[in-house]
């Protein structure tokens, strides 16, 4: 419990060096890494920003008695000390979105395109093409440790006739920009991205009829499914040229920390580090997208069942991380902001996630209107001098506003003003 430490206490979680502070000691440019209260219970909802403004500060001591902020000056070990600056580096966005993104669509595509190979080639009883693979995730790699927001963009984009092909590269992706914010390196991000890409590959072992079931699963068609994580360790032992990850991540996907996962009920300590990361994304990926079987949930609500979830589930400082990596208002997403214009979300910059980079597709009378972008830092005013705010966030589809058509048509984004 965040209670139980004392004032001077530091800690090291996420490979980020945190120190206990009351907000009355609050000072402009500290950087906040967690708050005394769950998430759900503060307009912020998403921690970890620099504090710019008195404002911000006003709003902490209205919230919070105290908050932990990101150390200046500890005694860790230099190998402590590396990690915790790989995470700093890795908070910083090396290309604007808007400049990525082009570039990421080639090779999402090509992902894709990849995926789909992939599962036919095992569905044939194929070799895999292990280099085709391996080159997929390193173009994803790089774009996401340029400006994950473009890769995460592009993973709101779904067909839920081929929900299989295209949840293994949208895990994928969502396991990379999480590897990426906890400071891993490009080659550890290429094994990870890869394991999350092939996790699920067992699952063409299971009978469409039994995986695309509607409606509650028998005893024994349940039991049918969970054979997937063997399925899939089977399948890729013999892949030499495959990182040994990814055999592990296969297996262990749907483990839990507190031991009541399959295929094999182990715990916390023994569950692989990447299997950890890919079961949260996989949940998240799964609960947020809409399936035969189930409809879709909102991202908000998806990461609240994630959060319920921590410490029995999932493990709880990457729940936490992932949380902060999806924000409140993540990249793709349709909003509606307070002056009844609608815009798609293009990114949120990582110290101040409450006021996204929008692009505005619809006018105040929901009509189309001149692409342009409207960044919100800039706090801008609406016709009758009142601050434009984020009124509400909707998923792909709302107001008419489908991604797709975007994507296909290319961008032209232009920075513009209310």
């Amino acid at each position: 419990m965040l209670g139980e430490h004392n004032y001077e206490t530091y800690a090291i979680t996420n490979q980020i060096i945190k120190e206990k502070i009351p907000t009355a000691s609050l000072e402009i440019g500290m950087y906040v890494v967690e708050l005394d209260r769950p998430w759900l219970e503060t307009p912020f909802l998403f921690q970890g920003f620099l504090i710019n403004s008195e404002d911000e500060i006003s709003q902490l001591r209205d919230y919070c008695q105290f908050v932990f902020i990101e150390a200046k000056e500890t005694n860790t070990s230099s190998v402590q000390t590396e990690k915790v600056s790989r995470v700093r580096r890795h908070k910083i966005y090396k290309v604007p979105m808007e400049r990525e993104l082009p570039v990421a669509i080639k090779s999402y595509d090509y992902a894709k395109q990849t995926v789909r190979n992939v599962l036919d080639s095992v569905r044939f009883s194929q070799e895999l093409n292990v280099f085709e693979i391996k080159a997929a995730v390193k173009g994803c790699v790089k774009s996401v440790i340029n400006n994950p927001n473009a890769m995460l963009w592009l993973n709101q984009i779904k067909d839920k006739d081929n929900y299989t092909a295209e949840h293994s590269l949208r895990v994928s992706v969502l396991a990379v920009a999480l590897g990426r914010d906890l400071g891993l390196l490009p080659n550890e991000l290429e094994d990870l991205g890869i394991a999350a890409m092939l996790h699920d590959v067992g699952k063409i072992k299971i009978p469409d009829e039994v995986l695309n079931k509607e409606g509650s699963l028998s005893p024994e068609e349940y039991t049918l499914i969970k054979t997937h994580a063997q399925e899939g360790r089977k399948m890729l032992m013999s892949k030499s040229q495959l990182p040994p990850i990814v055999v592990d991540v296969a297996w262990s996907h749907h483990e839990r920390v507190d031991g009541k996962g399959y295929p094999r009920g182990i715990k916390a300590n023994k569950i692989p580090h990447f299997a950890k990361i890919v079961s949260i994304v996989d949940a998240f990926d799964a609960i947020s997208s809409e399936r035969c079987y189930s409809k879709s949930r909102s991202t908000l609500e998806s990461l609240r069942i994630l959060y319920d979830c921590k410490g029995t589930q999932f493990d709880e400082d990457l729940v936490k991380a992932f949380v902060r990596l999806i924000g409140i208002y993540p990249p793709g997403h349709v909003v509606e902001l307070t002056d009844g214009q609608v815009g798609i979300i293009l990114a949120c910059e990582p110290n101040n996630k409450l006021k996204p980079k929008i692009l505005m597709v619809r006018d105040s009378d929901k009509k189309n209107c001149r692409e342009r972008v409207l960044d919100l830092r800039h706090d801008l005013k609406d016709k009758q001098n009142k601050p434009i705010r984020v009124k509400s966030v909707h998923q792909d589809g709302a107001f008419g506003v489908h991604l797709k058509e975007y994507k296909d048509k290319g961008l032209r984004i232009e920075v513009g003003v209310a």
